[in-house]
């Protein structure tokens, strides 16, 4: 590749979430279903909350924490039956309060360490 040419940093993401994967088209054709979009919720605060940066550290990770309890809400009622929440990198702050969250819900997660997550993202199952 050439200097004139750069990676493009959205495509290389998409190849690591796996979309252009062989194997991951198999498996959508053969369980009859596409993988869904809305099964991710990516708690970084400018994502979320693009115009809301003023707020103090604490009032953003209680916005945090409520979408994390509307998104739980919105897969149940959907029936769906595992979701992924980033959690990002940072000081582990919102990581832990996520998973002290889904403690007091008694519900299951795992920490996702393989790609695209590399351990920034909790697995729920319902």
């Amino acid at each position: 590749m050439s200097e004139d040419n750069p990676i493009d940093s959205n495509l290389l993401k998409r190849m690591m979430m796996g979309e252009f994967s062989s194997q991951s088209s198999h498996d959508e054709h053969t369980k009859g279903n596409k993988r869904q979009k809305n099964n991710v919720l990516d708690l970084h605060f400018n994502k979320l909350y693009p115009s809301k940066s003023f707020l103090s550290p604490n009032e953003k990770l209680n916005l945090q924490l409520e979408a994390v309890d509307e998104f739980i809400k919105s897969s149940k009622k959907n029936s769906v039956r595992s979701v992924y929440i980033i959690v990002g990198k940072g000081e582990g702050v919102l990581k832990r309060k996520v998973s002290e969250y889904l403690d007091s819900l008694k519900i299951q997660y795992s920490l996702i360490s393989d790609p695209p997550y590399f351990g920034n993202a909790l697995k729920l199952r319902f």
